[in-house]
């Protein structure tokens, strides 16, 4: 068994960094989200969508461009990263439609102040919670009656975990769950509306749940 080695929860600070974080990531995205984009799209969901761990805004954007009927939240635990992902959603004309939060998945209270929601999202940042069965038992409260939950994160795969950790992606491998873990979690949660999807390249992973 590969065992899980917890990621460092914390905000990504400074303006300069997460300038450079928004250069380096806007380069990939769509073989990054590409999949994950399309599961959006397949839900077929208008209304509220709340986006959790939006980061540079960079899926934020794609999904407000794709989904041009929704009015999307966007929540953030860097307040350096919201600066930075406001400037770009604006660029891009999207600004009417995106509402920009600090704050962390962990804060019940806060995310049951937002209201329902018809979509909830989250991509390749539920490695990076402390306490994600709280965090998703929050989210899935906040579904509205015929809401679903995507929630697109790295997988845990041998053949990538021990290779040498010199970077981040390495971590976050190491960090990331396997799909019997996912399973167990929805058990622990009586989560029962669940799918878990692989897709190619295979070393990430799409949990759909729906209310």
């Amino acid at each position: 068994m590969l065992e899980r080695i917890p990621h460092r929860d914390e905000a990504i600070e400074g303006i300069e960094y997460t300038e450079e974080y928004l250069q380096v990531h806007s380069r990939n995205v769509r073989s990054r989200n590409g999949a994950f984009l399309k599961e959006i799209g397949r839900a077929g969901r208008g209304g509220r969508y709340l986006e959790v761990g939006s980061g540079p805004g960079i899926l934020t954007a794609l999904v407000a461009e794709e989904n041009p009927g929704v009015a999307l939240n966007a929540l953030e635990l860097s307040p350096d990263m919201i600066s930075i992902a406001r400037k770009y959603v604006e660029s891009r004309g999207l600004g009417n439609r995106v509402t920009f939060l600090a704050g962390s998945v962990s804060d019940r209270q806060q995310i049951e102040q937002l209201g329902k929601f018809d979509l909830i999202y989250s991509s390749f940042s539920l490695h990076h919670w402390v306490d994600p069965d709280h965090s998703l038992k929050t989210l899935y409260s906040a579904l509205g009656d015929k809401g679903i939950m995507l929630i697109h994160d790295l997988k845990r795969v041998w053949w990538l975990y021990y290779l040498p950790a010199g970077n981040g992606f390495f971590e976050s491998i190491r960090a990331s769950y396997t799909p019997a873990e996912l399973r167990i979690m929805m058990d622990r949660l009586s989560i029962e509306k669940y799918e878990i999807k692989t897709p190619f390249p295979y070393f990430w992973q799409t949990i759909a749940i729906w209310r």
